[in-house]
């Protein structure tokens, strides 16, 4: 049983070196099952670098890091409990909405009446409850973006991690899309990163900052 002092995520002293640069010094940090934290700071600080530590897409150096009190310093992405969403909206162009959300809960072994099922849920989540059978060209930025985002949270994910998700889009739908996902993530209670370089999307997103600097 997991005491509410043990942190949902734990960060103990991670360095990562790319040859001779230090990207990241002996970051420590804790956080808790269902917080929202937003990675705040400029380009080149180690925020997206420290996300893909997370993610198991860039390893540390040295350091530790638990996910629900196991050690996944050192695991390969699959073998972590994450949904990612990317910048760029990186969904199969030729694949349908439908087929881009349903490809990992397929590898995750669902029949495809059930991951239909989920589709049609997390369709109706996002707002694009009749989408499903359009491609991603056929759609706007924001779209493509939560499409993005229902496939991420639709493999029911411990933890989500955003890098800069919106900021690929423009002002007006960056701002309504801000605000969905702060509902959909308390709606879910779902532990969520998000890396951003904007300080308004940090303050009206998060319930806690992590400011980054070229140390």
């Amino acid at each position: 049983m997991m005491t509410v002092s043990n942190p949902y995520l734990d960060i103990k002293n991670v360095v990562k070196q790319f040859g001779q640069f230090t990207a990241l010094k002996q970051i420590s940090l804790a956080i808790n099952k269902g917080e929202f934290v937003c990675f705040l700071g400029p380009s080149g600080c180690g925020k997206t670098t420290l996300l893909r530590a997370i993610a198991g897409l860039d390893l540390p150096t040295t350091g530790e890091i638990h996910q629900a009190d196991k050690d996944i310093t050192f695991l390969p992405p699959e073998k972590r409990d994450f949904g990612i969403v990317f910048q760029s909206y990186a969904l199969f162009p030729n694949l349908t909405v439908q087929e881009n959300i349903a490809i990992g809960l397929k590898n995750q072994g669902l029949s495809n009446k059930e991951a239909l099922e989920k589709v049609e849920h997390w369709l109706e989540m996002i707002g694009l409850p009749t989408s499903g059978n359009k491609y991603p060209n056929q759609l706007s930025g924001g779209q493509q973006q939560r499409v993005a985002l229902a496939r991420a949270l639709a493999l029911s994910p411990g933890l989500l991690l955003l890098d800069e998700p919106l900021s690929a889009l423009d002002a007006k739908v960056r701002t309504h899309l801000r605000e969905e996902i702060c509902q959909m993530q308390r709606k879910l209670g779902i532990t969520t990163i998000m890396v951003t370089h904007d300080q308004e999307e940090a303050l009206s997103m998060a319930d806690r900052i992590v400011v980054m600097n070229h140390a």
